[in-house]
């Protein structure tokens, strides 16, 4: 039980890291505004949809 709960953690924290490191690409990629999109939409559910409605190539521009 308490390695199933350990393995559980460190999933959840993985997880998190790489939505972290992609929030931190897509702001070097992106720019700003990029950083912009993410905190209006804080408690949406732009890390399940990002990149979805992309049809080649984005800009923020």
């Amino acid at each position: 039980m308490v390695k199933e709960k350990q393995s559980e953690r460190l999933d959840n924290f993985l997880q998190a890291v790489e939505a972290a490191q992609k929030v931190q690409d897509d702001i070097m990629k992106y720019g700003l505004e990029a950083a912009h999109l993410y905190c209006d939409d804080v408690d949406g559910d732009w890390l399940e949809t990002w990149g979805e409605d992309e049809d080649g190539q984005q800009s923020f521009v």
